[in-house]
């Protein structure tokens, strides 16, 4: 074959090549380097051809598809992963939780893997407040205790601070008035367990449910009461209630208290609130009174509870009941005096397990 013809053959040949993925694929099956190529020249570009990428796409994809996978391993083992924390669920029953550790308390703060909590203080119009914020990974972690561990009918015979040390609570407040109720018309629950089912005509209800929220029962007829608690009951198991009030914040509404409601609405006096902010996210309130401090009226907690971002807000036990225990502090709603007798608090525990 002379000089031309050699030519002639390999320039055909070059062409084959050249022309072979085109060839022996179907239209739909061109391969995502084909197609990126296509996709991404612009008018005026010079295609600058890689004859491994056309004529092997194949292997080049399973390359960058085992190379996307030694980096997603790698990723996921280096902790960058969306999951967040693991949570602990902790059993809806009277089981103590796991202490807490000393070592992450802070002077103002405590903080792991499943609870936040921030303590702040602060002098508003004459008045003295005491505030923590909390944060938790789960619903099970808001708690309620008695004075004597598993009873539902205990004595008023422990304090706020000793309930929380034996139950081992991160921040710990008083809880409601049942015990003293002489008429026993109080609906209340505590870690699942129903104490009394009764309505209260002239008392505010709060019932917190198995996600942790908040659901505010207002005073009213027999009938009306029922069926609000019955609608409650209907979409949620009931972990903990309480009959003690007035309600201060109702899907985000503040509410004007009457001045009829009972606890001496009108008076500046030593008061205590819980409220729910968002998912489980919570803040309890003490305001000092009877003393430097001059207390607040239910009205004016309830502007408080407010100011704070509550989307729902209740009273509970106020005068020399009021307490709040973080870690080794106390705050007293009178301060000075000694600590009340009670029979139950309201708690928030970690969720991460003991060594």
């Amino acid at each position: 074959m002379n000089q031309t013809g050699r030519i002639v053959l390999c320039v055909i040949c070059g062409l084959l090549m050249l022309a072979a993925p085109f060839l022996f694929s179907a239209p739909g099956m061109l391969s995502g380097v084909q197609w990126e190529l296509m996709e991404t020249l612009e008018e005026g570009d010079e295609l600058e051809l890689d004859f491994c990428r056309l004529l092997f796409p194949g292997a080049l994809a399973e390359e960058a598809e085992a190379g996307e996978d030694e980096l997603i391993e790698e990723t996921v083992s280096e902790g960058d992963s969306d999951l967040g924390p693991a949570v602990y669920e902790l059993p809806l029953d009277f089981t103590v939780p796991p202490a807490p550790k000393a070592e992450n308390y802070t002077e103002n703060g405590y903080e792991d893997e499943s609870i936040r909590v921030s303590v702040e203080d602060r002098e508003a119009d004459g008045v003295n407040w005491h505030i923590a914020f909390v944060q938790i990974a789960s619903p099970t972690q808001l708690r309620t205790a008695t004075s004597v561990p598993g009873k539902l009918m205990p004595k008023r015979d422990a304090s706020v601070t000793q309930m929380a040390a034996s139950n081992h609570a991160v921040v710990a407040m008083n809880g409601d008035y049942y015990m003293k109720d002489p008429a026993k018309t109080t609906f209340e629950y505590r870690m699942t367990q129903k104490i009394r089912s009764k309505t209260n005509s002239k008392k505010d209800m709060l019932i917190i449910d198995e996600n942790g929220d908040f659901h505010l029962v207002k005073a009213a007829d027999k009938k009306e009461q029922s069926a609000a608690l019955e609608a409650v009951a209907k979409e949620h198991t009931i972990v903990n209630a309480f009959t003690f009030g007035p309600a201060l914040v109702i899907d985000g509404e503040k509410q004007q208290i009457s001045t009829e409601y009972g606890y001496n609405p009108n008076r500046t006096e030593p008061r205590a609130a819980i409220g729910q902010i968002g998912h489980l996210s919570y803040v309890m309130v003490i305001a000092e009174g009877r003393g430097e401090s001059s207390g607040v009226t239910q009205q004016g907690l309830a502007d408080f509870m407010a100011e704070l971002g509550c989307m729902q807000a209740f009273n509970l036990d106020g005068g020399n009941s009021a307490e709040m225990a973080f870690g080794d502090k106390v705050y007293k709603g009178m301060p000075g005096g000694d600590e009340r007798g009670l029979s139950d608090i309201i708690y928030f525990a970690t969720a991460i397990p003991e060594e």
